[in-house]
């Protein structure tokens, strides 16, 4: 079972926005991380739904069958989990993700609050500086270390 955390990030002034991605394993091993901007105007609901996909296909093009989504947007947490509708500029979206689950043996959506978000969210705001992604395989980003030290320890007690 894998742990995959979402954010997003909006950068007004560049007419862009950023999805931060990592992936442990159930012990907080990193498994791979990813920054990727994305040059569209988007508000920060839309960027967050668009987060939570990226981790659905980061997740399917590394071949992970079991994990858990967990990102900071309640709003998107409960459209996943069909606890209430999505807003109306992000139902494609949901209905993608939906499908897309058919593609694993096991998904699992988790809702966490924003300072339990640090790696992801630091990934996210990283792609600001860079010109389309960066990815870590089996290797911490340093910019995120000490968010690591901290999430780990948390996740070590859930």
């Amino acid at each position: 079972m894998f742990k995959v955390n979402v954010d997003g990030a909006v950068f007004s002034s560049q007419g862009a926005v950023s999805v931060g991605i990592i992936i442990r394993h159930e012990e907080g091993r990193v498994e791979v991380a990813l920054s990727k901007k994305i040059m569209a105007p988007l508000g920060a609901i839309e960027v967050e739904a668009k987060a939570f996909e990226a981790g659905h296909l980061f997740a399917k093009d590394i071949a992970i069958q079991e994990f858990v989504l967990e990102g900071d947007s309640i709003i998107i947490y409960k459209a996943l989990c069909e606890i209430s509708s999505p807003p109306s500029s992000m139902e494609l979206v949901i209905v993608a993700m939906h499908a897309l689950c058919r593609d694993f043996r096991r998904v699992e959506y988790s809702h966490v609050r924003r300072q339990g978000n640090s790696p992801a969210h630091l990934l996210a705001k990283h792609a600001k500086s860079i010109v389309d992604f960066s990815k870590w395989i089996e290797e911490n980003p340093c910019f995120i270390e000490q968010a690591l030290i901290h999430d780990v320890i948390a996740f070590s007690h859930t």
